[in-house]
């Protein structure tokens, strides 16, 4: 007499096979998720970008070097104030960016970082603006671009 009949046989392998073919959909969904996750945050990134930079179409010199390395020279107060309140968006993006913590990301969006860095460091040195952002992402800026 046999230990295990033909039909519990059949019944184990149906069994493992299912279990083995459930693991693979679930790392394939969640692989398929991380991907569409990622390209959905590009899609975020960008629309967000965009209305940034059509604030500086209206404000050139808001992205405009000269400008924004000496803005508190300027004697239009009303001005300053837009800057500064514009600076801040541009570095929030960036410290967002920086958040995400995604290689693929910041691959394709770190010549952003490079580009708001050049513009609007002045500001970011203010000592009255290091609290508006983590010492982490602060730490990462003075590292990444140390001033010379």
């Amino acid at each position: 007499m046999n230990d295990i009949s033909t039909i519990d046989l059949w019944n184990l392998i149906i069994g493992s096979v299912s279990t083995l073919l459930s693991a693979v959909a679930i790392f394939l969904y969640i692989i398929l998720w991380m991907r569409e996750k990622s390209d959905n945050n590009y899609e975020v990134f960008d629309s967000t970008y965009l209305e940034i930079l059509k604030t500086g179409i209206e404000y050139p010199n808001f992205r405009n070097g000269e400008f924004t390395s000496d803005y508190k020279s300027h004697s239009n107060t009303e001005e300053i104030i837009r800057y500064e309140i514009y600076a801040f968006i541009c570095w929030n993006f960036c410290e967002t960016l920086y958040d995400k913590g995604d290689e693929e990301l910041m691959k394709t969006w770190s010549v952003v970082i490079d580009t708001e860095n050049n513009l609007h460091r002045s500001w970011f040195n203010q000592p009255e603006n290091a609290p508006k952002f983590k010492d982490e992402f602060r730490d990462f800026i003075f590292k990444k671009y140390p001033m010379i």
